[in-house]
């Protein structure tokens, strides 16, 4: 049984900012928790001084030239309109409760503030109360509490036909195992042991800003606090017969699921992590995970592009690539592993310079980018592929209906 993706909807809460604005009010978010907290925690006022987070995020941060912009939900859009020195952290409800605490809110007070932005998000995917799917599975790596959001609309819809399921912590991959759980629904029904469905829609929502850590000045913590952006995007399975069924003029068009892979590389336990701390989830980032990537990826692809009937070295150039841009690097990284353009490769770095990394989100958004361009043609190939904590490969080939 095929099934197609079709359908985006992608959401925002907030305005986007530019990143060179980003960068200085994240340097003054820094001082300002400094000098409210100097001699607490045990943190010396010299390592902490605005000369030294100045220095440390110009060093560090991501710089403008390869993120433009990022969607930030932390940051009200009235706030962002101000100039960064005009902003007054102390009345920002998040920045608020580093006041007295350089690491500011516990874990449940910050998912808290997930279920509150994340109930948003859902409800702007469904603005049509009888958009009624067989089934909805919510995807986030950045957040999640039970009842999750996505119940919380299916009960208030009192939508009783409609079940959830959840996909987490998968990290930026996320996306891939939520198609092959949607495929694997679709298939139960098809088979007649669960209840007839023909839709399953996947809803992301991915909420970075709340895990910042503004009181860390490694570049760890400095890169991913000026790389990751939030993101929010729904989109639906269907059965191939569904989804050439549907009814009204005009219909979108999708990717139809070729073929799936997930890869967790040998040796690489330590190379990526994602844990819930005491404070906020926590990511940590090995140098060796371009070497990794390098030494696997390759392989991996041409046998996943074999099974679904291309050939890797042949169907180069027909191919479009979709690399989740999980840094400014990986994307080369990846592109040099698979020997393509930079032609090739320009679609996932547009995504991330206009609107950084989405984590799970990111992948679909560049999903729906193709699907809307009018000179992507039908039959096209696309490859995608993401990495995640294991250290993880996740990939599909699918074709554009």
């Amino acid at each position: 049984m095929g099934i197609v993706l079709s359908d985006f909807r992608p959401v925002h809460l907030t305005e986007p900012v530019c990143q060179e604005k980003l960068l200085e009010i994240a340097i003054g978010f820094a001082e300002w928790i400094a000098k409210a907290n100097a001699g607490r925690d045990g943190a010396s006022t010299a390592e902490l001084s605005p000369g030294m987070i100045r220095a440390a995020w110009e060093k560090y941060g991501v710089a403008p030239k390869h993120i433009q912009s990022r969607r930030v939900s932390v940051l009200p859009d009235s706030e962002a309109a101000k100039e960064p020195g005009d902003l007054d952290y102390a009345t920002i409800p998040f920045s608020s409760a580093f006041l007295g605490s350089s690491r500011g809110w516990d874990i449940d007070a910050r998912l808290a503030m997930f279920r509150e932005y994340a109930r948003a998000a859902v409800r702007k995917m469904y603005p049509e109360l009888d958009d009624i799917p067989d089934e909805i599975i919510h995807v986030s790596c950045t957040g999640y509490r039970l009842p999750s959001p996505v119940q919380e609309l299916v009960s208030e819809r009192h939508w009783s036909r409609t079940t959830v399921s959840h996909c987490y912590h998968q990290g930026c991959y996320g996306a891939f195992p939520a198609v092959r759980m949607a495929a694997g629904i679709l298939s139960a029904a098809s088979s007649g042991w669960a209840r007839a469905g023909t839709r399953v829609d996947v809803a992301h929502t991915e909420i970075c800003s709340i895990h910042v850590a503004p009181e860390c000045l490694d570049a760890g913590h400095i890169i991913c606090d000026s790389l990751f952006s939030d993101g929010f995007i729904r989109y639906s399975a269907f059965t191939e017969e569904a989804f050439h069924a549907r009814p009204g003029p005009g219909l979108r068009p999708g990717l139809k699921v070729l073929r799936y892979a997930e890869c967790v590389m040998p040796d690489s336990l330590g190379a990526m992590t994602w844990r819930p701390i005491a404070n906020r989830f926590e990511m940590t980032l090995s140098a060796d995970v371009p070497r990794m990537i390098a030494a696997h990826t390759a392989g991996f692809i041409a046998e996943l592009l074999r099974d679904a009937g291309l050939d890797l070295e042949s169907d180069r150039a027909n191919i479009l690539w979709v690399i989740h841009p999980g840094g400014p690097a990986i994307v080369d990284w990846v592109g040099a592993c698979l020997g393509l353009t930079q032609d090739q490769i320009a679609l996932s770095k547009d995504v991330l310079r206009e609107g950084g990394n989405m984590s799970s989100a990111t992948v679909p958004h560049i999903w729906d980018r193709i699907l809307q361009d009018p000179q992507v043609k039908p039959d096209t190939p696309v490859l995608s592929i993401a990495f995640g904590p294991g250290l993880t490969a996740a990939a599909m080939v699918a074709r554009v209906v």
